[in-house]
């Protein structure tokens, strides 16, 4: 599997919070979907609140 990195931001009431993930998948659209899956399930905030700026293979 490959690692990818993503980075952005999860807007959480008034504020924003920038995040970093590496994530293990074997294509960039399965990481990204673990990705919100994981940030959603953590910070109980829709898909709609996560905003992805930057995105990399390791």
């Amino acid at each position: 599997m490959k690692e990818y990195v993503f980075s952005g931001e999860i807007t959480q009431g008034k504020g924003t919070q920038p995040f970093e993930r590496t994530v293990e998948a074997n294509s960039m659209k399965h990481a990204k979907d673990k990705l919100y899956s994981t940030l959603c399930s953590e910070h109980s905030v829709k898909r709609s609140k996560i905003t992805v700026e930057e995105e990399n293979e390791a």
